[in-house]
């Protein structure tokens, strides 16, 4: 009897394993292009950060992984006094990324991850700060 109950739950279980739904797995390359003022934009492999990662919600928090969307869905790429406990889309993205860098012993300058492009000096610097 005890046999047979074993071979039920085992069977049960593969059964529910077979039947399992297939991973969250998103889209193979992510470009993050909103903000790229002076430097390019941002493109990655979403594989390779997720195999390394094995947690979505490193990156995607506060979703669920079927529901992960855009990080400017919740961050403005203004800063919003109103939501003060939120960081703009700029810092969201390098807390982010930057802190996971820096604990992975990945690249940290910004032209291992962004093409830089043409920076303005002297005076035209202070003028393209501003919108």
């Amino acid at each position: 009897m005890k046999t047979t109950v074993l071979i039920l739950i085992l069977g049960v279980g593969l059964l529910a394993v077979a039947q399992a739904e297939e991973p969250v797995t998103g889209p193979d390359e992510v470009t993050i292009e909103e903000i790229s003022h002076w430097f390019g934009p941002v493109e990655f492999s979403h594989g390779d950060h997720a195999d390394m990662i094995e947690d979505c919600a490193v990156c995607h928090h506060d979703q669920e992984p079927e529901d992960a969307g855009l990080c400017s869905d919740c961050h403005e790429v203004e800063y919003d006094p109103a939501e003060f406990e939120t960081p703009e889309l700029k810092m969201a993205y390098h807390l982010n990324c930057i802190g996971c860098h820096q604990e992975e012993d990945a690249p940290l300058a910004c032209e291992d991850c962004h093409e830089r492009k043409a920076l303005p000096e002297g005076v035209e610097m202070l003028d393209a700060r501003q919108p």
